[in-house]
């Protein structure tokens, strides 16, 4: 939400190999403040980059999506998923509730989806573009938010807890829900990237909202599925659970992924809610 008028915004977006990370300290007026590092690296095999990131530090918006569809169409639906989150916050007032900031964030997505699918329709080589869309919201007044659509992932470390916010919208989930496949066996199964939901392939799309409240020592962690496919899960939490400054763990995440064969992009985000204004 808006902070002190003299701090720096920033706004980045990333979906390039060679120059798509940032690391920014934000102090705000009111009570929490935080700080942040985030990453995208094309990996090891891919020839271009279709994820995006976004982090608007003043509002506390930070945002994930991970495209797909060809002629570069799902670097494509990744930025107008990114552009459009970050224009619906910013219409948030900064003493807006939990509950306004809820149905903003979610207007701010389905418009996403929206406009997704006229940029689909309108241009045969982004015909069945697509994207996942993680979002996290979070206030100086003490809570948070995340809107979420496919399988980029939201984590929260709270006093050494990993706590996985959002759960994978994909066939290979449902397997997970119904007890047929473990977690690991979901990873390494051959449909594992097949979504059930994501924006700009359908007109409707279902969104989850999840939120909480924010405290000290906090520590979120978006990441897109080029991270999770290539690391096992235990690993993945080992890392988040380490003590580590927040632009390491973004390159020990990234690093564990290239390391296995960085099939995929991989783009990762850490916030950590560090104190209390003064």
């Amino acid at each position: 939400m808006p902070g002190d008028p003299t701090s720096r915004r920033l706004v980045e977006e990333g979906n390039r190999s060679e120059a798509g990370s940032t690391t920014e300290a934000i102090r705000l007026s009111s009570r929490l403040v935080w700080q942040f590092s985030a990453h995208s690296d094309v990996g090891q095999v891919r020839a271009q980059n279709e994820d995006s990131f976004g982090a608007d530090s003043c509002r506390g918006l930070f945002i994930v999506a991970d495209g797909m569809g060809g002629h570069a169409a799902g670097e494509v639906a990744s930025s107008l998923a990114v552009r459009c989150a970050t224009e619906g916050v910013a219409l948030i007032p900064g003493d807006a509730p939990l509950h306004e900031a809820r149905d903003r964030l979610r207007s701010a997505i389905h418009d996403a989806n929206e406009v997704i699918l006229i940029e689909g329709r309108a241009d045969p080589d982004r015909s069945g573009m697509g994207t996942t869309t993680t979002a996290l919201l979070i206030s100086p007044d003490g809570w948070w938010v995340v809107g979420h659509v496919g399988d980029s992932r939201a984590y929260l470390v709270r006093a050494g807890r990993v706590t996985q916010i959002t759960e994978d919208h994909t066939y290979v989930q449902e397997l997970v829900n119904q007890g047929r496949l473990s977690s690991e066996e979901a990873r390494l199964h051959p449909r594992s990237s097949l979504l059930t939901r994501a924006l700009g392939t359908a007109p409707n799309v279902s969104i989850d909202l999840i939120d909480g409240e924010l405290k000290e020592g906090d520590r979120f962690v978006l990441a897109s599925d080029g991270l999770m496919s290539m690391v096992p899960e235990s690993e993945i939490r080992s890392h988040l659970a380490a003590e580590s400054e927040a632009e390491e763990l973004v390159r020990n995440l990234i690093a564990a992924a290239n390391d296995a064969g960085g099939h995929d992009n991989i783009t990762t985000i850490v916030v950590d809610v560090t104190g209390v204004a003064d």
